[in-house]
């Protein structure tokens, strides 16, 4: 019998020496607000992102299970320096399907924290969640082709780019120009 993914089973704590990833709470509000006002940050991603839908995110946060997690739309956790417990973005799961064992993965961290390796921490820890403990099969990664970064922290966490110049609608007043980039492992 093939084993079905437990994603949205509970919320996950990912962690590893550098970062810990887990459910936002209430104090971390500010700090998310902080990361929206911040243009180069949203500049690569969707307008309609669920961080951006109310403007206190104190409500953003007390309203995340029931219009994300429980109608199995998305999982937005925070990403922590273990060290100091400071803020430093968000990690997404979302496009799930559990048919098919599939599911898209996102990161947004805080400007100050490009560069740092975050990323790539980030990315291994969900990457290996997904596929070791939710047993999901096919983890996709959509990015904007003008982010180079992005582009490059997913070939370096494992993602192979496997669709070029796709046109999606992310909110803007024209569609965006994406890759597809994906992790597939043989059932």
């Amino acid at each position: 019998m093939e084993k079905r993914s437990t994603l949205f089973q509970e919320y996950p704590v990912m962690e590893d020496d550098m970062i810990l990833i887990r459910k936002m709470r209430d104090e971390d509000a500010d700090a998310l607000a902080g990361m929206c006002a911040e243009k180069e940050v949203y500049r690569y991603v969707p307008t309609f992102l669920y961080e951006l839908k109310y403007e206190d995110k104190h409500e953003v946060i007390a309203k995340m299970d029931a219009e994300c997690f429980d109608t199995k739309e998305s999982i937005l956790l925070g990403v922590y320096l273990k060290e100091t417990g400071e803020f430093t973005g968000i990690a997404e799961f979302y496009a799930y399907e559990p048919e098919r064992r599939k599911c898209s993965m996102g990161l947004r961290l805080k400007q100050e924290y490009w560069g740092r390796k975050i990323a790539f921490h980030a990315e291994k820890l969900m990457i290996r969640y997904l596929l070791d403990e939710a047993n999901i099969r096919i983890i996709t990664g959509h990015v904007m082709q003008e982010n180079k970064a992005s582009a490059a922290a997913a070939l370096k966490s494992g993602f192979e780019k496997r669709y070029c110049d796709i046109l999606e609608d992310w909110g803007f007043a024209e569609p965006v120009l994406i890759d597809k980039y994906v992790i597939k492992i043989p059932e």
